[in-house]
């Protein structure tokens, strides 16, 4: 497999060719990136980097890390490490951050891989983090912390940090004060609006997605084995939202054996 980046008169191009294995073509597909000519491109406008030297930085961190990175979501990795340092300096600064997607399962120890770690900053927040990163993670960076709205959100940035792929993304439909609003971005897709509860993982005060979201986003997307593990995960804390109660009221249920509010 073969990393690298050039650029046009009008965009900065990610590339990768020679790729050789079906399921890591699938990966990268899953990242939204294009097949083009027989290999993957995704562009960016020149406007999403600040300076030639970070157009350097990141070209030479994905053409150094990017077939590790998308090995390393077919063959699995620890995410551990990534996550304790995106929270020691997240908390340190005062970001206003949730995690969300398959990581909030594993940090609650249902029986996932999790494909990689989904962050949501609030809008307001996203600057900062770019300067967080960019400070403390220059390595690691993989992609520009773009605020032009070139994807379908706000702002959007990965690293590939400590063996784990990391996007942190922002967006005024996905901030707090949205969840009731009818633009909410989760309404626009199927979803209801999720709650961000509160746990404490090695030390660190982290919001996740609720279970019970958690669990209607992998029904609506048929990923049996995902359904399975978490199903597994509430016999064995006796959790049950799916009684018509629930279904009336927020519910929510304190797990004897962890310091978790599900609701």
């Amino acid at each position: 497999m073969k990393c690298h980046c050039y650029e046009t008169d009008s965009e900065f191009i990610f590339c990768v060719e020679d790729v050789g294995n079906a399921q890591l073509e699938e990966v990268i597909k899953h990242m939204a990136w294009n097949k083009l000519e027989g290999k993957f491109v995704r562009p960016y406008p020149l406007s999403a980097f600040s300076n030639q030297n970070e157009k350097e930085c990141i070209s030479d961190n994905f053409s150094r890390l990017g077939q590790v990175m998308f090995e390393s979501s077919v063959s699995g990795f620890d995410w551990k490490k990534s996550l304790d340092l995106i929270a020691q300096h997240f908390l340190e600064n005062e970001i206003e951050w949730f995690i969300v997607g398959s990581i909030c399962d594993a940090i609650r120890g249902v029986n996932v891989q999790p494909f990689d770690i989904d962050i949501i900053v609030h809008t307001k927040d996203f600057l900062k983090v770019k300067d967080i990163c960019n400070s403390a993670f220059p390595e690691a960076i993989i992609a520009p912390f773009d605020t032009q709205g070139t994807l379908y959100l706000q702002y959007f940035g990965r690293m590939f940090l400590a063996g784990a792929m990391i996007e942190i993304v922002a967006d005024e439909r996905w901030n707090p004060e949205y969840r009731q609003c009818e633009k909410s971005i989760w309404r626009d897709n199927g979803y209801t609006q999720p709650e961000y509860v509160k746990t404490v993982w090695h030390g660190h005060e982290i919001y996740v997605e609720s279970l019970q979201h958690r669990h209607q986003a992998e029904t609506k997307r048929n990923r049996m084995d995902r359904i399975k593990a978490i199903e597994e995960y509430m016999d064995l804390h006796q959790i049950n939202f799916f009684c018509k109660p629930c279904q009336l009221k927020e519910w929510s249920h304190v797990c004897s054996k962890s310091t978790l509010r599900w609701c």
